[in-house]
């Protein structure tokens, strides 16, 4: 009897065990990486984070605010932190630098699903999934935080390789940085470096760590006694590796590729806010893929050129982007700047790309104002979280341009080039600054230079499917041919 009696009370247990929720039964276990800033810095008085009671480290970054050109601008600062987890993370923000205290609070990417609690000026979140996150108090964009929510990190380079350049945490200033062929720079999480890091003519080279590289040592470009100093600048190489780090306060050009080949750049964060600050640039390149990024810019965000020969085969996967000045996903203007023979953009993809917010010019423009061949390029899954496109001249400046023209920067002139099979699958716009559709443009040159072929496919503006180019808003002149929504 008391073995029957035993059995029983057995088989119960495990039938209640079996019926426990997963999260009672095998807790689940956050892994948390936090580091702290150099003892040189101070952290952001503006605003204060904690990550599961934790206390963050923030940075203040240059960012701008002007919305158009001004050679002589001075940026603003916004609040910056990062860190690294798997599990789940609760966030906790104060923002003691704002005029007013916090009555109000918006996460985005809006995809996010992420509504935050507001209690007495604090605003609290839980995130369970690594990416970039951004905050926006009161309703206002200015102040607004960034978080960058890192995977753990994996891969981490061997510290006594004698083809490892390893910057420990703290804060660093140093002469440009060569790598050569087979060797890794590894920038730890908690370093600040203030350098430049070339890449000429190597092969199988690799960036990455946790810290950040740092401009802002250097005067703007412009300034007398100044030059552009590009944070990451890769030259005529093959099979190189960008990946972890942040890009912060440059004087010009942030992550430059310039005729390479094999490239990857994985969850590289840039803020940028002087003047010709673009994200990511690709100058003639074979193979270049950007994914999981982020680049907040005051100039074009993502950038395709031709400077020395032709492009082919580049991706933007999985990027988000905030445009203060100029083009969001840009190719052009300049499309032969080396005076190529024959000279093409080809097999370019935008996907999965959100637009937090554009202030100013198109988010989608092809300006093809030098001679090139410029054709398969697909945009698929854009979403534009505030097209706030203002130009210099008030609101409503256009969603997508494509051009055939000459401009300041041509380098060929009275010679043109064409555009041809663009697939642009996938375009939603949430928030417009008037609450309108705003305007789209297509302009070819003549008749043997023209735009043909341009398919565009689901695209929803304000929450209503867009099913004509009249709904569209979208212009076009007698040297366009094939221009279809569908």
């Amino acid at each position: 009897m008391k073995k029957h009696m035993l059995l029983m009370m057995l088989l119960l247990a495990v039938c209640l065990a079996a019926c426990l929720p997963a999260a009672l039964a095998e807790p689940e276990k956050t892994l948390l990486t936090i580091y702290e800033g150099p003892k040189t810095m101070v952290s952001s008085k503006t605003a204060q984070v904690s990550a599961n009671g934790y206390d963050l480290f923030v940075y203040d970054v240059m960012v701008n605010h002007e919305h158009i050109w001004n050679a002589n601008t001075q940026p603003a600062d916004t609040p910056m932190t990062y860190f690294d987890f798997e599990g789940k993370v609760r966030l906790e923000i104060r923002m003691p630098g704002l005029p007013k205290p916090v009555e109000s609070a918006v996460v985005q990417p809006y995809a996010c699903g992420i509504v935050p609690e507001v209690n007495d000026g604090v605003v609290s979140f839980v995130i369970t999934e690594p990416g970039q996150y951004t905050v926006v108090f009161n309703g206002s964009v200015n102040k607004a935080l960034h978080i960058f929510a890192n995977p753990l990190e994996t891969d981490v380079p061997d510290k006594d390789d004698p083809n490892v350049f390893w910057i420990g945490p703290g804060e660093w200033v140093m002469d440009a940085i060569a790598l050569e062929d087979n060797q890794t720079l590894y920038i730890s999480g908690g370093a600040v470096l203030h350098s430049i890091i070339s890449v000429a003519n190597a092969n199988n080279v690799r960036i990455c760590g946790r810290g950040l590289i740092d401009g802002s040592d250097y005067p703007a470009w412009n300034q007398p006694g100044s030059y552009a100093r590009v944070p990451i600048d890769l030259n005529h190489s093959k099979n190189v590796t960008v990946e972890g780090i942040c890009v912060v306060n440059s004087n010009c050009w942030n992550v430059n590729s310039y005729s390479s080949k094999n490239v990857r750049i994985d969850n590289v964060k840039v803020i940028s806010g002087r003047q010709n600050g673009d994200g990511f640039t690709l100058q003639s390149c074979t193979d270049n893929v950007i994914t999981n990024c982020f680049a907040r810019t005051w100039d074009d965000s993502l950038v395709i050129k031709n400077y020395s020969g032709s492009t082919k085969g580049i991706t933007f996967k999985n990027v988000q982007v905030w445009t203060d000045l100029a083009q969001s996903m840009e190719i052009g203007y300049e499309t032969d700047k080396g005076l190529t023979l024959d000279p093409e953009i080809q097999d370019v993809t935008f996907e999965d790309i959100t637009v937090l917010y554009n202030f100013h010019k198109p988010v989608l423009s092809i300006h093809n104002s030098d001679d090139a061949f410029v054709h398969n390029i697909t945009y698929r899954n854009i979403v534009v979280e505030n097209a706030f496109m203002q130009g210099d001249n008030g609101f409503n400046k256009e969603l997508i341009e494509m051009t055939l023209a000459n401009s300041s920067w041509s380098t060929v002139r009275d010679e043109f080039g064409s555009i041809d099979d663009v697939l642009i699958d996938g375009l939603t716009v949430i928030n417009t600054a008037d609450g309108k559709v705003p305007r789209s443009r297509m302009a070819g040159h003549d008749e043997e230079h023209r735009i043909t072929n341009v398919t565009l496919k689901n695209v929803s503006i304000l929450g209503e499917p867009v099913a004509t180019l009249k709904d569209l808003k979208l212009s076009t002149d007698e040297y366009c041919d094939g221009i279809v929504i569908e």
